[in-house]
């Protein structure tokens, strides 16, 4: 017999859950459907009969997590203990976001975690910390009477916690916590698009020894997870969680489900994050000293994600309809990298995801890093020692102004690397492989879940 299953929400925009069930059922040989239910507030209290009599299970997600659970016969501890339920079958809520933050394997025993955010998902996280045994737990919340009334409420579900749990209402108070934490969460929407250059904590506190989980999953890494990865914490962001709270809707609606979960990860995974690359429009800058491989490994990167290329430099070119040393013999350098500030802010800013590379000196502008800022841009860094990129430079075709000038051409490498580094959301090594190692490393960072 035929299955139905589905997902209600409002709205439900670019969901990825109509394309995970499909694999989900397809792998697990379960003749079925998923469908995708649109459903205003308002409307929720007239659609729960049908839902519950015609379907043979359904998810929730915002704004409906908590509004259907009037509506449910019972719940399970994880969706009691959470206050809210994203599946439900023959009545009954559960909660499997629990599922999916769980198998992230944070070490939440005995952890000194801090929370952003007062939210729904917040909420799941901080009372699945305090279940396992964390330490303490510092909820960061810049209303103190928000903040006050989520800690009681957590407390309420959450009774037996061992752990102590406090508020920080302060920009400072948070800043010390995070300095102090083992454990960062983050259950803010900061850093999702169409805002991707958010990022809900200064990134120069990131810290090694820190694990960080960010739901977030489009962008699929975030900026959050890319800097915590490059301050040498471990980092794991919410793609893979979306679908292993999929795979545990399922085995509760086809109970003795036969899934290598695994193997459906290992395969599903890049190509959704592939997918979020394209279809929500993020640039993706390519920064780095001279000799890096920006262009080459760019080009490369864009053609494994799908995504069209641009070279910042022959935008710059064409704009002016005369190459680099011409427009600088004319112009001047100042000339030059105004006309790469305007270029760069059309390029940045026009529709789509795109992979850029820009021109060494860009980054070194403070307009140019606000620029960057103010647009849906994440950087990556090219990184290589001095004597690398100087062997490429030195054997290139001759082009380059610096070629022969060693001494001048090191120079420079130390007054920009430093802001290369950061200004950079990762930086990757490139050292003496060639730029198709490079564009390799850059796909695996963009497409790592975990």
């Amino acid at each position: 017999m035929r299955k139905s299953f589905a997902l209600i929400g409002h709205p439900l925009g670019h969901s990825l859950s109509g394309e995970i069930h499909a694999a989900i059922l397809s792998a697990a040989g379960i003749e079925g459907s998923y469908e995708l239910l649109d459903i205003a507030p308002e409307g929720l209290s007239a659609r729960m009969p049908a839902l519950l009599r015609d379907y043979d299970g359904f998810n929730a997600t915002i704004p409906h997590k908590k509004a259907i659970l009037p509506f449910l016969s019972g719940l399970s501890d994880a969706a009691r203990r959470c206050g809210a339920a994203n599946t439900v079958f023959r009545g009954r809520g559960y909660n499997t976001d629990v599922a999916g933050f769980l198998a992230a394997g944070l070490p939440l025993e005995g952890a000194r975690a801090l929370l952003l955010g007062t939210g729904g998902v917040a909420a799941m996280m901080a009372a699945e910390t305090l279940a396992a045994g964390a330490a303490s737990l510092v909820v960061a919340s810049r209303d103190a009477e928000k903040g006050a009334a989520f800690r009681a409420e957590l407390l309420a579900r959450v009774p037996d916690a061992r752990g102590a749990v406090s508020v920080a209402a302060s920009p400072e108070e948070a800043a010390a916590a995070l300095a102090d934490a083992t454990v960062l969460l983050n259950g803010t929407p900061v850093g999702m698009w169409p805002r991707a250059g958010g990022i809900p904590v200064d990134p120069a506190a990131l810290h090694p020894g820190l694990a960080v989980f960010d739901p977030v999953y489009c962008p699929t890494p975030s900026r959050l997870v890319l800097n915590a990865r490059k301050a040498g914490a471990r980092a794991i962001g919410g793609l893979a969680m979306l679908v292993r709270q999929a795979v545990a809707a399922q085995r509760i609606w086809n109970p003795g489900l036969a899934l290598d979960e695994d193997a459906l990860l290992a395969r599903l995974l890049p190509s959704l994050a592939a997918d979020l690359w394209r279809k929500n429009a993020t640039k993706i800058l390519l920064t780095g000293f001279m000799g890096a491989g920006k262009s080459t490994a760019g080009r490369l990167l864009a053609a494994r994600l799908g995504l069209p290329f641009a070279d910042l430099d022959a935008e710059v070119a064409a704009a002016a309809g005369a190459p680099i040393p011409a427009i600088f013999a004319a112009k001047g350098e100042e000339g030059f990298r105004a006309l790469e500030t305007e270029v760069a802010r059309r390029v940045l800013s026009r529709p789509g995801s795109e992979v850029v590379a820009s021109g060494g000196g860009f980054p070194t502008l403070e307009r140019n890093r606000a620029l960057v800022r103010e647009t849906n841009t994440l950087v990556l860094l090219l990184d290589a020692p001095f004597e690398t990129l100087w062997g490429r430079i030195a054997g290139g075709s001759g082009e380059r102004p610096l070629a022969k000038r060693r001494e001048e051409t090191a120079a420079l490498y130390e007054r920009r690397a430093p802001v290369y580094r950061a200004f950079c959301d990762l930086s990757v090594p490139t050292s003496d492989a060639p730029p198709e190692v490079a564009a390799e490393s850059l796909a695996a960072a963009l497409s790592a879940t975990a």
